[in-house]
């Protein structure tokens, strides 16, 4: 891929990270992933792994302390 496919895929995926958020503001996961898969038509190991970077830098597996 080139630098611009490398931009937009990344852009993409952030986009559907901030799609996926609830009223408390943390990612889902299994939803962000879903957006973005139905975007592309699928995902490549590669963007599995970029995703799972991008999911943990916004939180998306930190743990919450509401009760659950």
């Amino acid at each position: 891929m080139s630098f611009w496919d490398n931009l937009i895929n990344d852009v993409s995926m952030f986009a559907a990270i901030e799609a996926s958020r609830d009223s408390n503001g943390k990612p889902d996961p299994f939803i962000a992933t879903g957006i973005a898969a139905g975007a592309r038509g699928s995902l490549s190991f590669d963007d599995t792994l970029r995703m799972g970077t991008f999911l943990g830098a916004a939180g998306a597996f930190d743990d919450s302390n509401d009760g659950w």
